[in-house]
């Protein structure tokens, strides 16, 4: 999946009048821990001016930011960049579902880039497999401050063995949006503890009046699993274990398998996804959904009386906080040369100080927010039009990378093992039998001897 679930393309814009029935509601397979696509650089995404062989006449650095606005914005920051350096930089832009063939066919001509902007997947396998320079991305974290990163976000780039595969550079996450004023006129708390969801989700159900009560993701897609993630974690509740063997059968998955299913009771009918929550939200037919910071940009578009009337609750709360989200990373290739790799550090400097930053962030409003927290909090970040109508909900937002997690990480180590197990897509296949209905221990059983021999294969 290459979309995110907060993409503003029109198809997406267009509102459910009605929700009688399961067709109603089946939609695109749901978002993706990445970049969406739709376009690219008309190269081979090879490059002239490689990271293997290049030197001071110049760098390559692949983009995921495949839209033609945003190219335009990057075009121009390379051009400041190179108003100030010595080194060119020729950039490509490359679609996340594209990354794996590329990549693999850029080590087969040894024309890997020197730097490369794209989220935690790839970061994980092309770290594992040694191709990534730790020591690099240490130099730029340490230039940057490493003080002045979010825990969270730093944490996500973190190698198994110490260091960190890359530079954090932007990110978004996901939580619960709702109405206020609706909340507030049935007495109901701040939608972040287990038990204020149910409660809230129980309340505002009237199906007959096509009023639900939540949406959360139902479908077997990786929207069910993101939705699904900060309901384990803060019930302390893990796919893996400190020594990385499968645990998604423990009696913490359970209970947070059995609340998920609960309160899939009260969700649209049918399997819900990402384009549900929107629609229904966008609609009216929905007062609170779980979703990611990319659906801003949507509810500026209605008005501001519904900004004003959103609030965001960007963590899940039971034993403890936790949030989900997506972290897009700067990656420093090692085999670059060593000019070539001064050289795309310096150039990572660039991209994350200064007004650039700013430039960059704004390019997707409340999709894209700084994972530093000087910026997130500078008047230059929150002056953008879009940004200013949500207030102090952009606090909110950045505020929750420090709680931000995933299942492929225990105590700050990483299990790239967790590839296998989402390919298959068997964490939300699990959330997809509760929601329907079946017994959450015997799914959890069941999925977890899956998840076993996925690894093992």
């Amino acid at each position: 999946m290459t979309r995110k679930h907060g993409n503003a393309a029109a198809s997406r814009r267009s509102v459910i009048k009605g929700l009688g029935g399961a067709a109603a509601v089946t939609a695109l397979a749901g978002c993706l821990d990445g970049i969406y696509g739709g376009g690219g650089e008309t190269n081979d995404g090879s490059g002239a001016n490689n990271g293997s062989d290049g030197g001071s006449s110049g760098i390559t650095f692949w983009t995921t930011q495949v839209e033609n606005d945003r190219k335009q914005v990057i075009k121009e920051l390379i051009r400041s960049y190179e108003s100030e350096h010595s080194t060119s930089v020729e950039m490509v832009a490359v679609q996340e579902d594209d990354l794996p063939t590329r990549i693999a066919s850029a080590r087969a001509s040894n024309t890997l880039p020197a730097i490369a902007e794209f989220g935690l997947s790839p970061m994980q396998k092309l770290g594992s497999g040694g191709l990534l320079s730790k020591e690099a991305a240490a130099d730029v974290i340490s230039a940057v401050g490493e003080d002045a990163f979010y825990r969270g976000a730093l944490d996500l780039t973190r190698a198994p063995d110490g260091g960190h595969y890359a530079v954090p550079m932007h990110g978004w996450v996901e939580g619960f949006w709702y109405r206020r004023s609706v909340l507030e006129e049935h007495g109901l708390d701040r939608p972040t503890t287990w038990d204020a969801l149910l409660n809230a989700a129980e309340t505002l159900h009237r199906p007959d009046e096509n009023q639900y009560g939540v949406v959360v993701g139902t479908k077997k897609t990786s929207f069910a699993r993101q939705c699904f993630t900060p309901f384990a974690r803060s019930n302390d509740a893990r796919v893996f274990d400190a020594e990385g063997e499968i645990v998604f059968d423990s009696e913490e998955m359970v209970e947070a398998l059995e609340f998920y299913g609960k309160l899939a009771e009260y969700t649209p009918p049918g399997k819900d996804t990402w384009k549900t929550a929107n629609n229904t939200y966008l609609n009216e037919q929905c007062h609170l959904i779980e979703y990611s910071t990319y659906i801003m940009s949507d509810v500026a578009g209605k008005g501001t009386e519904m900004v004003e009337d959103t609030g965001f609750s960007p963590y899940v709360e039971r034993k403890r906080k936790s949030s989900f989200g997506q972290i897009v990373a700067l990656n420093l290739f090692s085999s670059a040369s060593a000019e070539a790799l001064e050289a795309a550090k310096t150039y990572a400097e660039f991209l994350i100080t200064g007004e650039q930053y700013v430039k960059w962030l704004h390019m997707a409003p409340g999709g894209m927010n700084p994972v530093l927290k000087p910026t997130a909090e500078s008047e230059a970040f929150t002056q953008n039009e879009t940004l200013k109508a949500w207030g102090s909900t952009v606090e909110d937002i950045s505020g929750a990378f420090e709680n931000i997690e995933r299942f492929g990480y225990v105590d700050g180590k990483a299990f790239p093992k967790l590839g296998a197990i989402t390919n298959e897509y068997l964490i939300a296949e699990a959330v997809s039998r509760v929601a329907g209905g079946e017994d959450a221990e015997t799914v959890a059983t069941e999925q977890a001897e899956k998840m076993r021999r996925a690894v093992e294969e």
